[in-house]
């Protein structure tokens, strides 16, 4: 029991694998997110239980163990770690401690297959075959998450000394397998060259194949050196060791959370992460609380997320809008998808900020094969989302590097589950699995107008707001009326003044603060503050007392904001709205909804009306009356 690595021949070519690089940050924004992905993914597509239990254990800092605890797990590989130009490229010290990841999944079938098997034999589902030995090929059919066959090389990236161990459970003929592999570079080692590939485990001397240890008791001091929790459970365990430091605890609770929340709101999945110090169980019930927990400036963001998700999963078939079919195996957006029983309903959802799912159907064609229905669901909402993109998610996996056109204030979710959609997408991803590229070499001869049938999803939450935003411009004739118009009876005393606090509604922050009015002279100066807006005196000449009209909305994308406003939006009257400690000159007379009625008796008078959403824009609109001696206030 060593690691083996085979001499290379002198007309062999050399190679120093790159296939690390498909998990780059230019793919993958982080080590601890590429791990997650691809780990969790595999062990979905392994899945044999309902619910598949992930337990993360990471063993850092001081309770790492020091190498000479755990040396004989290396034997035959220190000297190869120490050769010039291996291509490990980091520092590696070997009296340092070792720090590493154990990453097991429960509830999956383990690596099946025969563990002698040397080379591929097209058509034969050998997992452990794929995983050990074999690079850019994979067993995994068209169901699967992933189809490269390159996902378990997170794993050696992850390792400062590009190495990792699987120990396997099988659920067919119960089997227990411990084996390693190291992906170098080709690399020299007294005077001798190696190639790139080593593997733990025993030879067999007559073909030199490593084969996987199965003693049950070296099996059993592994799992006590590294803390492996298996014990005759069917699945995975994989120990990274010498660890990557980007690796922690923090950053593997937010790839969870972020990448896999659909599988664990619907109860597919559950994931522990472990230290000794830290534990945190994730699953259906306890995810939203997670995320509230998050050390992530973008955890708001998420938890809104979360909520359309959990909305989502929750609310049936029966409460969707239905678009029409696309006519063809060339889908394409129209107008007319929308049935015309469904659109003013949809518009009012939108616009009022109620959650809606709408189902899109079409054909897909493979080359020489009749075409097939199929069909996908979009979940949106306006909420204020800053970002306004879409997140794409196929059978539970997000694709994190779509960049659609951007809808703003529009929250959404594209769930794509139908197999035959599924497929195709499957087929147009990356390595990584981030992006849908229309010209992969597993998609391109395969489908005819597949182009077509990436453009429809990727823009269809575009096309479908546009498409709302559009017919409302051409039925409301009174749109512009609040900013274009002004009552025949308006006079310096009787100054109307409005003003929109956020961004210009194209993603451009320039125009924040500026004030459109409706009168060349403004009676009241209306300011943003964090969280809300200010008024106070702005025309010398106004005379007192006056009233002051106040008329507050978030902003929406078309259409009269005051007229758009809902009372699930905000009630000035409730918290968090707070002004009653801010006034000074001025009394309320009334207030009701998004509706203030104030006297104004000061010429330094003040309100300041703070609890707003900060993630959506205000929309302020102000009218000051002045008082005559003979009217009633």
């Amino acid at each position: 029991m060593e690691w083996h690595f085979r001499h290379q021949f002198e007309n062999e070519t050399t190679r120093d694998p790159i296939i690390s690089e498909f998990f780059s940050v230019d793919a993958i924004d982080n080590p601890s997110n590429a791990l997650v992905r691809e780990g969790i993914q595999n062990a979905l597509d392994a899945q044999r239980e309902k619910t598949v239990k992930i337990n993360i254990h990471l063993v850092t800092g001081e309770q790492a163990p020091p190498i000479e605890n755990i040396s004989r797990w290396f034997n035959g590989a220190l000297d190869h770690y120490r050769a010039p130009h291996n291509g490990l490229g980091r520092t590696w010290k070997e009296q340092e401690k070792c720090s590493y990841l154990v990453f097991e999944d429960f509830g999956t079938s383990g690596l099946l297959g025969d563990e002698t098997q040397a080379y591929d034999k097209r058509g034969n589902d050998n997992h452990f075959f794929y995983f050990f030995r074999a690079e850019g090929r994979s067993g995994k059919g068209e169901k699967s998450l992933g189809r490269w066959g390159i996902g378990k090389h997170v794993f050696p990236r992850s390792s400062n000394i590009s190495t990792y161990f699987g120990f396997t459970v099988r659920s067919d003929d119960q089997k227990k397998l411990l084996m390693g592999r190291t992906i170098l570079k080709s690399h020299k080692l007294a005077g001798k060259q190696f190639s790139p590939d080593g593997y733990f485990g025993e030879q067999n001397q007559i073909n030199q194949l490593v084969l996987p240890v199965s003693k049950a008791d070296c099996i059993t001091s592994f799992c006590k050196d590294f803390r492996v929790s298996r014990k005759s459970e069917p699945g995975l365990s994989i120990v990274v060791p010498y660890l990557d430091s980007e690796i922690t605890y923090d950053q593997i609770k937010i790839a969870v959370i972020s990448g896999y929340f659909i599988p664990i709101l619907n109860g597919r999945l559950v994931v522990e992460i472990e230290t000794p110090e830290n534990s945190t169980l994730i699953n259906r019930r306890s995810i939203l609380d997670e995320t509230t927990n998050l050390k992530d400036k973008k955890k708001d963001n998420l938890t809104s997320t979360i909520e359309l998700a959990e909305w989502a999963i929750s609310h049936s078939a029966e409460d969707e809008y239905g678009l029409y079919p696309c006519k063809d195996s060339k889908p394409k957006w129209d107008d007319d998808l929308i049935p015309k029983r469904y659109f003013s309903k949809m518009r009012s959802d939108l616009e009022n900020g109620r959650m809606m799912r709408v189902r899109a159907k079409f054909n897909i064609q493979e080359k020489g094969e009749l075409p097939e229905s199929t069909h996908f669901e979009v979940y949106l909402r306006r909420d204020g989302s800053e970002l306004g993109r879409p997140i794409f998610i196929r059978n539970g996996m997000i694709i994190s590097a779509i960049r659609p056109k951007r809808t703003r204030g529009i929250r959404s979710l594209v769930i794509i589950k139908d197999k035959p959609l599924a497929t195709l997408l499957g087929d147009a991803e990356n390595p990584a699995h981030t992006q849908w590229q229309k010209y992969s070499s597993n998609f391109k001869d395969k489908y005819n107008n597949g182009n077509n049938c990436i453009n429809f999803v990727t823009d269809i939450v575009y096309n479908l707001v546009n498409s709302l935003g559009a017919q409302e411009e051409q039925e409301d004739f009174n749109l512009l009326i609040d900013y274009f118009s002004l009552p025949v009876e308006e006079t310096e005393d009787h100054l109307p003044e409005e003003v929109s606090i956020g961004d210009n509604g194209l993603g451009d922050t320039s125009g924040r603060d500026k004030i459109k009015v409706t009168s060349k002279k403004q009676a009241v100066q209306i300011s943003k503050i964090q969280g809300g807006f200010k008024i106070n005196q702005s025309n010398s000449n106004l005379k007192f007392p006056s009233i002051l009209d106040i008329k507050v909305a978030y902003d929406v994308r078309r259409g009269n904001p005051i007229k758009r406003y809902h009372s699930s939006d905000f009630s000035l009257e409730k918290d968090p709205i707070n002004f009653q400690d801010s006034m000074k000159g001025i009394t309320i007379k009334n207030i009701a909804s998004n509706h203030i009625v104030a006297e104004i008796h000061k010429p330094d008078f003040q309100i300041v009306v703070t609890g707003f959403d900060e993630k959506r824009d205000l929309y302020v609109k102000t009218q000051v009356t002045e008082v005559s001696d003979d009217s009633e206030i």
